[in-house]
């Protein structure tokens, strides 16, 4: 993948974190105009990453990756549901995790060579 892929990736990332933020803050704050805008938005972020899952070339990664992305739009759906900030919890930490292991492939990607 190139950089500029990892980079748009990790965009993405960002863009469904900061969006997950925000419909807590719906939730939370009891609006539910801004809990489903929020909540579409990061739906829509993983439904994207999701779909573009190549498992031929990315295999086993691939396939982790499609699982985590179900299982977070479903708590995603759920959330908007039952009205629960709790169901946000797990699709926060599985997006932070997955950033920063993108992050770390893009910053290897502009080391020069033979730089750790």
């Amino acid at each position: 993948m190139t950089s500029s892929r990892v980079q748009i990736v990790v965009l993405l990332y960002d863009a469904a974190i900061q969006s997950i933020e925000l419909a807590r803050a719906g939730i939370e704050s009891n609006d539910p105009k801004e809990k489903g805008r929020f909540l579409g938005r990061a739906i829509s972020i993983i439904g994207e990453l999701n779909s573009v899952l190549d498992f031929e070339q990315g295999g086993e990664i691939a396939r982790s990756l499609h699982r985590l992305y179900e299982y977070m739009l479903s708590e995603l759906v759920a959330a908007n549901v039952r009205n629960d900030a709790r169901r946000l919890d797990g699709p926060h930490r599985c997006l932070t995790t997955l950033r920063e292991g993108w992050r770390e492939i893009a910053a290897q990607q502009t080391r020069p060579v033979g730089v750790r």
